[in-house]
């Protein structure tokens, strides 16, 4: 048998291998993390016809005569040159930008490493890649830990009981409303309104309460009370039976938060100055800031048959003879106040005089007084600025997982940060990764993932962007490293070889023929 056979047979087998090598590549084109192969051939043994001879003084030397056997596979070697990324809205989408490889650990507990970034936590708050195998790292508080190859769990503190709740600083007092129980039912928000009766409404998640604001409330039982009378007037039933309650604190001293009376006295004295001077003092029945406004004026009419008074707006007038009392002068303002309590008027003071002209110098030219000196007790002047309460915080203690975060970021570091509504920011974990002294030995295990090799050198676990490796970039994946028009130029040389060499293999075959057919 002639040697060129094998020699074609070998080529064959060789372009074949590169062509899977090839085929490869071209499939992978959109794998994410993939790196290309190159296939390297190499010469195989040969058979020496005649060996070398030195030169001597007389003769030249001759080179050796060999004959080859064909050729083999020499390498078959992964490309780990970097590709671009692709733009991903996943915050787990991560590519490195740099060296290194993504750990992770089967079921068997092997550690595997990838370029694939594809990951996501599971229910149970491991992170895992897009084959269900655990990313490695650090879990929970990362601040000053080393780098570490443990499996990732996002673990998220649980919320403790809380009443809901709301406050707001009022007259210089803090107002707080609070639910009674736990419950993240009772975030609702409460209004207060001005009312003549006590009521109360609750649709929607709005608590709409309605009572007499203007009332002198002058402790915070009194005001609780009134808010609880609208409740049950409303016949309201709070989530979960929750009771409404109301405290105040910073509030002042029980002398001064009291309410006080407005009230003002008209001083008058003998026509002739040999009487001592007289007064009437006026005194708003009611406390409260509403009684500064009010003017009592006065009229002398000479010859009126009896004693009267009216109200035009703010301003009282009483109108006076001259046989007047402080009794006729009383009975005229309950008159004039009717129905409306805050009108009512006490007057107390000196007799009025007897004599007619003392009357007249007294209440000459409509003198007028004005009620000051009163105002509110300090609970009625809180209701009257309550306005709308957002209560807040409210939850039962209840086990947290990373789904009730709202909102999770990756930093270059690999670090992972939550942002929880009642813990604030959590560190959640850190990705660390690894780097080799040789990326290129690593052995293929198939889904997109390498193992260690004698060739790559032992796994450095390492934070990103340190010691010479890549950072994350979140919300990207990288792309394959397939180069098709190299690829494609590369199928070309691969067919024309293999082409080449089945044209070896036909013409030794007719050769033979030849031979075999020497014996005709």
């Amino acid at each position: 048998m002639i040697r060129s056979l094998f020699s074609g047979v070998s080529g064959l087998k060789t372009h074949q291998q590169r062509m899977d090598v090839i085929g490869n590549n071209i499939s992978n084109v959109n794998t994410i993390g993939y790196k290309s192969s190159t296939v390297t051939f190499k010469d195989i043994y040969y058979q020496t016809i005649k060996s070398a001879t030195a030169a001597t003084s007389v003769t030249g030397g001759t080179n050796p005569a060999q004959i080859g056997y064909g050729t083999s596979l020499g390498n078959i070697t992964p490309n780990m040159t970097r590709s671009g990324f692709q733009s991903s809205s996943k915050y787990f989408d991560v590519a490195i930008a740099g060296e290194g490889f993504f750990q992770v650990m089967d079921a068997k507990g092997n550690v595997l490493y990838t370029r694939a970034g594809s990951l996501q936590p599971d229910p149970n708050g491991n992170l895992i890649d897009m084959n269900g195998n655990k990313v490695l790292g650090v879990s929970g508080e990362y601040t000053g830990t080393e780098a570490s190859t443990n499996p990732i769990v996002l673990v998220v503190p649980s919320v403790d009981d809380n009443n809901p709740s709301a406050s707001k600083e009022i007259n210089g007092a803090t107002v707080t409303l609070s639910g009674s129980i736990p419950t993240d039912n009772g975030n609702i928000t409460v209004k207060f309104n001005n009312g003549s009766y006590p009521f109360a409404t609750f649709t929607g998640g709005i608590l709409e309460i309605n009572f007499d604001m203007t009332r002198q409330y002058e402790t915070e039982a009194d005001f609780q009370n009134a808010v609880t009378d609208a409740l049950n007037a409303g016949g309201i039933e709070l989530p979960d039976d929750m009771q409404l309650n109301i405290s105040f604190a910073n509030v002042p001293n029980a002398q001064e938060a009291a309410a006080v009376a407005a009230e003002n006295s008209f001083t008058f004295a003998a026509a002739d100055g040999t009487n001592p001077a007289k007064k009437l003092t006026f005194t708003a029945d009611n406390t409260g800031n509403f009684a500064n406004n009010y003017q009592i004026a006065f009229r002398y009419i000479d010859g009126a048959d009896a004693t009267s008074a009216s109200w035009d707006k703010n301003i009282l007038t009483i109108n006076i003879n001259k046989d007047t009392t402080i009794d006729e002068i009383q009975d005229a303002i309950d008159a004039a106040a009717g129905s409306n309590e805050n009108r009512n008027i006490t007057v107390s003071g000196d007799e009025l005089p007897t004599d007619e002209t003392e009357m007249k110098a007294a209440f000459a030219n409509n003198p007028k007084i004005r009620l000051q000196d009163g105002k509110d007790s300090f609970y009625t002047e809180v209701s009257n600025l309550l306005g709308t309460f957002n209560m807040e915080d409210g939850r039962t203690a209840k086990t947290q997982t990373y789904t009730d975060l709202e909102s999770i970021t990756v930093g270059n570091d690999g670090t992972i940060v939550g942002y929880h509504s009642v813990h604030g920011y959590i560190e959640l974990g850190r990705i660390d990764i690894a780097t080799f002294e040789n990326p290129a030995g690593l052995l293929a295990m198939g889904n997109s993932y390498f193992s260690e090799s004698p060739a790559s050198g032992t796994a450095k676990t390492t934070i990103p962007g340190q010691n010479g490796s890549g950072e994350l970039v979140s919300g990207s994946l990288e792309m394959s490293n397939v180069d098709l028009s190299e690829e494609f130029s590369n199928m070309i040389i691969t067919q024309r070889g293999f082409q080449a060499n089945s044209r070896v293999i036909t013409t030794s075959d007719t050769i033979l023929e030849e031979l075999i057919n020497l014996k005709r």
